[in-house]
């Protein structure tokens, strides 16, 4: 991708931060008691600005939701989700009600939400947190299925049709073979995995499920976070999303060259076992061999979408990702046989 073509209108920007006079007509539309610290919470998106809160009545996140967030039906099926977790004793963040019994507020057109905070450390890529994981999600599938009648229409990764069409209209200078393979690996995957889709066990899924939205306590989910792109779906679908994510051990700070492009198949084993222990329904034949398709489709389109929005991949060009991005989905390409295994045995 050349660094000087003229920026798109849709590539995200950060929005302005919170200020102190918004968030202090935020809070007043709650009862959480006396304020005693407000401070910026930077983690997560930043099109969703955040501020920590220290009250009486313990401790809170406060968010502006994100402009393409908006939705209000979708937003309340989220809060609807969150609060049957919740009472059904599953680790997630309370949303809070205001003082008129609202989840959701607004000041002028922007909207806000508080959530209970939760204590918790980072995924650590060990085998356990791995296992703790996927217990985690099929758990979460089970408690979700009843839901399915109440979700908004909204579409997963798979077989997305808006995805070819900006992968062809990213497709110039340097990058552009690197773009047409994951074009091409993604094509293949969709056509293995529409063989099988329509006969899939379906729930209500999180659809985003990956390390950053899990907070780990002792061999254990403390927590499960951004709940905003689940809707009803193939179960699979989050499965081979989460078996994507949860399975790539990268060192903060090394370059994405050093990277490795293999599965990490213990923590694959790990993550998928902790599933099929919890899973009322094991997972069928039919779900594991789409799973390696599925993880292929999930990262091309993950790829392409941030590119098309952001035009980098976090603080990484193109030029700098690509390769490895393209040698993985080769590698989890090359290996579905070994992949597929190791979900049968587990």
């Amino acid at each position: 991708m050349s660094s000087d073509r003229a920026p798109r209108s849709d590539v995200e920007v950060d929005p302005r931060p919170l200020s102190a006079g918004e968030i202090s007509a935020v809070v007043a539309m709650y009862d959480l008691g006396e304020v005693s610290s407000i401070r910026p919470f930077k983690a997560g998106s930043s099109r969703a600005p955040k501020a920590s809160l220290t009250a009486d009545g313990g401790r809170y996140l406060l968010k502006r939701l994100a402009p393409s967030r908006t939705d209000l039906d979708g937003l309340r099926f989220q809060h609807r989700v969150i609060d049957h977790l919740s009472r059904s004793g599953f680790p997630v963040a309370e949303v809070q009600r205001s003082r008129d019994n609202r989840t959701i507020v607004n000041l002028g057109v922007e909207h806000y939400e508080v959530s209970r905070w939760i204590d918790g450390r980072r995924y650590g890529y060990e085998p356990r947190e791995a296992r703790a994981a996927g217990a985690a999600m099929a758990a979460m599938h089970d408690l979700l299925e009843p839901m399915q009648g109440e979700a908004p229409k909204r579409r997963g990764y798979h077989d997305r049709g808006d995805v070819a069409s900006v992968v062809l209209d990213l497709a110039h200078g340097e990058s552009s073979s690197l773009l047409a393979a994951t074009a091409a690996l993604m094509q293949t995957a969709r056509r293995d995995v529409r063989r099988f889709w329509s006969d899939l066990p379906r729930t209500v899924v999180h659809g985003d499920w990956h390390p950053g939205n899990l907070l780990m306590g002792a061999d254990r989910v403390a927590g499960v976070i951004d709940f905003e792109s689940s809707c009803v779906e193939q179960r699979v679908s989050d499965l081979a999303n989460g078996l994507l994510q949860f399975t790539c051990v990268r060192e903060i700070g090394t370059p994405v060259s050093a990277w490795p492009v293999a599965v990490d198949l213990n923590l694959f084993e790990s993550m998928f076992g902790g599933y099929k222990l919890v899973a009322r329904v094991s997972p069928e034949p039919e779900e594991i061999a789409c799973i390696p398709s599925l993880m292929i489709e999930a990262l091309s389109v993950e790829t392409a979408i941030t590119l098309r929005r952001k035009g980098r991949l976090r603080s990484m060009t193109p030029q700098d990702v690509l390769p490895w991005i393209v040698q993985r989905l080769e590698w989890i390409d090359r290996h579905r046989s070994e992949l597929t295994a190791v979900c049968e045995s587990a």
